[in-house]
């Protein structure tokens, strides 16, 4: 290891867990060392957590800013960014939230924070216009946007965000907590569209964006209705949804 990277490493590591042993004599100065270097790592982590607030705003308006920051500074000393741009930081938030001990009486707080990232991954998708097709059968496609996601969620994490948007008290205290909930979220604009869905269509929307096929999504929508219901969940939520576009061709064999 270079001198410039093993300094680079022990810089980090002192910035993180907050022990000066490993780093080299600093240059004197009328200010200790360990006081100029705590302002220095209380600066650091607060950007870190401020760049965490930024994507999971539902979060910090739930906990709160101590908490968040508690929540925040434990996740960047045990997962530290590993790329200069903390736009794309924390993306493992939602499960390190899941497990979070000080956390565990809030089950539907790492849903939230799922909801979260989808919103803010959507916001930073390709533009509007760029879109996935999937095959239908021979003739029939079915067109995406590239920003599209599904969550398969375990709290309406959607009405949590909805009532504390728009500051409902009421509406927030008769949300059932443990509802499981199917949502779509994707890009429209400059603002990003979430849709609840059904089981069937949440399980065949998901199965087609994993590039299951098909008839593997259809399966996978069976399994939660009956196939009657299934089909016209699928039609009604995903082939009639705002976010598709269903593109009808001739066969090979039609064409000029």
């Amino acid at each position: 290891m270079s001198p410039l990277a093993d300094l680079q490493r022990r810089f980090t590591g002192a910035i993180l867990d907050g022990d000066l042993g490993e780093m080299p004599a600093l240059a004197p100065s009328s200010i200790p060392a360990e006081a100029a270097f705590a302002v220095h790592r209380d600066t650091a982590l607060g950007a870190l957590a401020n760049a965490l607030r930024l994507t999971f705003p539902t979060v910090d308006a739930l906990v709160g800013e101590a908490f968040f920051d508690q929540m925040a500074g434990a996740f960047v000393a045990e997962q530290p960014p590993r790329r200069a741009n903390l736009s794309t930081y924390g993306q493992a938030f939602p499960v390190f939230i899941a497990r979070y001990p000080h956390a565990v009486s809030l089950a539907y707080l790492g849903d939230v924070a799922r909801l979260d990232l989808t919103i803010a991954q959507a916001l930073m998708a390709p533009d509007v216009d760029s879109r996935r097709q999937i095959a239908l059968d021979a003739t029939v496609r079915l067109s995406l946007p590239v920003s599209l996601a599904v969550l398969d969620l375990q709290s309406p994490a959607d009405l949590i965000r909805d009532g504390l948007d728009a500051d409902d008290d009421q509406a927030l205290a008769a949300i059932d907590l443990s509802a499981p909930r199917w949502l779509a979220g994707w890009r429209d604009g400059r603002a990003v569209v979430v849709q609840p869905l059904g089981p069937a269509a949440g399980l065949f929307l998901n199965a087609v964006l994993s590039g299951d096929g098909v008839e593997a999504a259809l399966e996978a929508a069976a399994a939660a209705a009956d196939p009657t219901a299934a089909l016209q969940a699928i039609q009604a939520e995903v082939f009639a949804a705002r976010f598709a576009q269903i593109i009808q061709t001739l066969p090979e064999e039609a064409q000029p």
